[in-house]
């Protein structure tokens, strides 16, 4: 029995010497393999990539995400939000007009003789014009002359005989009446001849030419027109309750198609004292410096100054989001869009002020901002960055409301007096009713609810 035991306790021990020797062997087979004596440590090579490996493969989820950034970045353009001075101005329309302009007419009878102008020339105060035929009236000017001199002899004869009482008073004052009515027919006649000679009244350029050579005139058929461009005014109705913030003297500028990237500076001339009661404006005249380009007929944009901020925070217009309810902007930060409700203020042309939201120095995108979202990698591509603005204006913003959670606005959930708001302001940056459907339905695509809608649809078709 002993012997049994003895046994079976040298077997077992045998076994577990014959366990741990292959144990050893095959620990110390690995770790042959493992090393060498050029190997460094482990992590001394854990940021390692090989020379065609790209940068942010390896390293975890911040290296992936920055790769995405760089694979999926929208490019831009950024402008510097700056400070200076703005103002705000009523906008009207209207059209240039000469303050003397008139109608040259005949003022005798006969053919025209000769013209002596054009159309479109510059003519001074008291030149020629043209010419009526003269020959009657030259002859009527003969005829004149010599019966007031036959009229002066007996006027005088009359004179040295009433002077010695041989001439009745009543014979006297005849021989002077007779004087008198030649002497003012023979003005009359050299009236007529000197009417046949037609001049300029004023200095201006001739826009109209109404006469042929040898057209019959008579006394007041037009001949010519007359325009002195300089002043040139600009009369426009003003509302009602714009009243108060007028004056004379007052500074505005006005745009005209001819010359779209040129403003002409004007000034408040006069102020109608009466309202039209039809239309309730009132009716203000500028006095335009039109710097020898606008013409009488222009039709201009009119803005008229009113108010300035000195010290005002302007962007560009072209910064604010159409994709939203409110007025917002994206800012550049970081590399990314961050996306900022805003308070405007005044606007001026392309510029536009900002009472609260962004800080002078930050850069705003002008360019690539439709379809961004708070967040998105965005690259700048240049453009603006030295803050400068374009162009001039003159309204006030859109209001202060905003998006729900100042994301981007689901047209599909809007009610419709929000998806009008949101349609004037793609309207009040040029868009047409076509580009309008099209950025609404891309708004849709990209809504939470539509997204969310196509996933929970997923399971289901897949179950089905």
């Amino acid at each position: 029995m002993l012997s049994i035991l003895r046994n079976s306790l040298m077997l077992l021990a045998f076994v577990a010497l014959a366990l741990g020797a292959g144990a050893c062997g095959k620990s110390s087979a690995e770790g042959d393999r493992g090393q060498g004596p050029r190997h460094a440590p482990a992590d001394t090579h854990a940021g390692a990539r090989t020379p065609g490996q790209r940068a942010g493969t390896a390293g975890g989820p911040s290296s992936f995400g920055d790769a995405q950034a760089n694979n999926t970045a929208v490019p831009v353009e950024v402008a510097t939000v700056e400070r200076r001075s703005i103002s705000f101005y009523i906008q009207s329309n209207g059209t240039l007009e000469a303050e003397n302009e008139v109608d040259v007419v005949a003022r005798t009878n006969g053919p025209i003789d000769e013209i002596l102008t054009e159309e479109g020339r510059v003519v001074s105060k008291g030149q020629l014009l043209a010419r009526i035929e003269d020959d009657e009236i030259r002859a009527q000017v003969e005829i004149g002359r010599v019966s007031l001199q036959e009229a002066r002899l007996n006027f005088e004869r009359a004179e040295r005989l009433y002077g010695i009482q041989l001439l009745s008073p009543e014979d006297y004052e005849q021989a002077r009446s007779r004087f008198e009515t030649a002497q003012a027919q023979y003005h009359g006649n050299q009236l007529q001849l000197g009417y046949t000679e037609i001049r300029a009244p004023f200095s201006g350029h001739i826009v109209a030419r109404y006469i042929d050579a040898g057209q019959q005139v008579s006394a007041g058929t037009p001949l010519f027109r007359l325009s002195d461009f300089d002043p040139l005014l600009c009369p426009i109705q003003v509302p009602e309750r714009e009243l108060p913030r007028l004056m004379v003297g007052q500074p505005a500028y006005l745009t005209v198609e001819a010359w779209p990237d040129e403003r002409f500076e004007a000034r408040v001339l006069r102020i109608s004292p009466i309202i039209d009661a039809a239309t309730g404006t009132v009716k203000v005249t500028l006095d335009v410096d039109a710097r020898d380009k606008l013409r009488p007929g222009m039709f201009a944009r009119v803005f008229l100054e009113t108010d300035t901020h000195s010290d005002a925070i302007v962007v560009p217009k072209t910064a604010l989001s159409l994709e939203s309810l409110g007025d917002a902007v994206f800012v550049y930060r970081d590399g990314r869009a961050e996306r900022r409700d805003i308070e405007v203020g005044f606007e001026e042309g392309d510029s536009v002020e900002v009472l609260s939201g962004v800080a002078p120095g930050e850069q705003v995108v002008v360019v690539g901002q439709d379809g961004l979202s708070h967040g998105t990698p965005i690259q700048v591509l240049g453009g603006l960055e030295d803050g400068s603005t374009r162009g001039f204006g003159g309204r006030r913003g859109f209001g202060d409301r905003r998006g729900a959670g100042g994301g981007m606005p689901d047209p599909s959930r809007m009610t419709a007096e929000d998806l009008d708001r949101l349609k004037e302001r793609m309207h009040s940056r040029g868009l047409s009713d076509a580009e309008i459907e099209e950025r609404l339905e891309r708004l849709r695509e990209r809504s939470p609810v539509s997204e969310s809608t196509e996933n929970s649809e997923g399971p289901s078709s897949t179950q089905r």
